[in-house]
């Protein structure tokens, strides 16, 4: 009986310890396993291969990915914001509608400014509504088009808190949160429906 008792508090303790070792990193993993690391190559040929099998049809593969093509879009060759505007297509409020611009190729972002480092081969598909006030106002956020452009890195902790924010539109059109890039450098704040897509045009 004793035997049994210390063989059930065996098993009950290597559960708990092979589910750590299963989610520990490939560092750890390879420490413990005398397996070799995957290489920068291994991993953003599975994160592609990943990103195929839950591709949906809204949102194309990451045109980061697709600078390792030799061809640049022909945008890449103006020299003046007034002829790259005539080029980008344009939202309800005629300006230039990036995130089109992005899926129909007219313009194809590099992974940073001097052209190096790594693609960004993965999108973040979380993609959900703040509460607003009432229903209409509830406020759609795609991070799968914010991870098209950006890495994580580039919203949180800084920009966004991971939990527990309180965003409204007068900290937004201060400058925080949203408010940040947009009316800036993304689409006007003032293009309400882009967010809330339930509000009337």
């Amino acid at each position: 009986m004793g035997g049994k008792g210390f063989s059930t508090v065996k098993y009950l303790l290597l559960v708990p310890a092979l589910f750590l070792l299963t989610s520990c990193s490939d560092k750890a993993l390879s420490l413990f396993f005398d397996i070799p690391p995957p290489t920068a190559e291994e991993k953003a040929a599975a994160a592609v291969e990943a990103q195929k099998v839950s591709e949906s049809p809204v949102f194309p593969t990451p045109t980061a990915v697709a600078q390792t093509q030799q061809e640049r879009p022909v945008i890449d060759s103006v020299t003046t914001w007034e002829q790259a505007q005539e080029m980008l297509p344009k939202d309800a409020l005629d300006e230039a509608d990036w995130m089109a611009a992005l899926h129909d190729g007219t313009i194809r972002p590099r992974a940073s400014i001097d052209g190096d480092g790594d693609p960004q081969v993965a999108v973040f598909r979380w993609d959900f509504y703040f509460p607003g006030p009432d229903p209409s106002l509830d406020a759609y956020f795609p991070h799968s088009s914010h991870t098209e452009w950006l890495g994580c890195e580039s919203c949180h902790p800084k920009v966004f808190r991971y939990r527990e924010l309180e965003v409204t539109m007068d900290r937004i059109f201060e400058g925080e949160y949203c408010g940040t890039c947009h009316g800036v450098v993304a689409f006007a704040l003032e293009n309400c429906t882009r967010c809330h897509t339930a509000m009337e045009e």
